[in-house]
């Protein structure tokens, strides 16, 4: 039998979702939670990798056991054993052919900041930014990643994509109670696209960049062209797209 479930954790005490050595991960966790209660060793497959200390408000994964099991026993019975900062919220039997990371159609990040100064509650799960960051500005520039376009200057090495053609369906910029947040859907992302994507909006609100340089940074096709990254403890991946499951 083949399941689908829904999880959403907080990445800060994790080497990001995918098994390692020596390192606590999302993944690893859900194994070992599965095999507690399952009796059974599995590989859990996500719709894709989180890095160390990002977030996820839902993140889709299925596996496969021999012996049927209630759903609804499932999640109960995977958060008994789970860690606290990991809760499985739904879960659902699935078709053999449904896959959560190459059925996935599509996803959404959003990637959070706030105005200085610092605060402690914040301090794993928000980018600190300038307190006078010009967000209309922001939210102009980030209009320029919408559409199908090459983001090679957004794709940090180590990489092995086949392409680095992305679309874009949704590049927005808000800021609501405090918190700015940057939200940006696409078919699929590079390797910490959507956090090199958050650099060049921070430096389009500090005014070291022009609101309309992105487009030039994209004609580039080069890395270089983007200084620096978003720090990993902004970033969330909030929802995946799939067909019929």
């Amino acid at each position: 039998m083949r399941y689908r479930i829904e999880l959403d954790y907080i990445g800060t005490a994790y080497g990001g979702w995918q098994i390692q050595p020596n390192v606590r991960t999302v993944q690893g966790e859900l194994a070992s939670a599965i095999n507690r209660l399952t009796g059974e060793a599995v590989t859990v497959t996500g719709s894709g990798r989180t890095d160390a200390g990002v977030h996820a408000l839902k993140q889709t994964a299925h596996f496969d056991l021999e012996k049927s099991f209630d759903p609804y026993k499932l999640v109960g019975g995977l958060n008994h054993f789970l860690p606290g900062d990991i809760r499985v919220f739904g879960a659902f039997e699935a078709p053999p052919d449904f896959h959560a990371r190459f059925g996935c159609t599509g996803k959404t990040y959003v990637y959070a900041m706030y105005r200085k100064p610092e605060r402690a509650i914040l301090s794993d799960r928000a980018w600190a930014v300038a307190e006078d960051i010009d967000v209309a500005k922001m939210r102009a520039a980030a209009k320029s990643f919408v559409g199908e376009k090459d983001f090679a200057s957004f794709m940090a090495g180590g990489s092995d994509t086949r392409t680095t053609v992305r679309n874009v369906t949704q590049a927005e910029v808000e800021e609501k109670n405090g918190i700015i947040r940057f939200t940006v859907s696409a078919n699929g992302f590079l390797y910490n696209m959507v956090r090199i994507m958050t650099k060049v909006l921070e430096s389009v609100g500090v005014g070291a960049l022009a609101a309309d340089s992105i487009a030039e940074i994209i004609e580039r096709k080069d890395r270089a062209a983007v200084k620096g990254i978003a720090p990993a403890h902004g970033l969330y991946l909030v929802d995946q797209v799939y067909g019929e499951v």
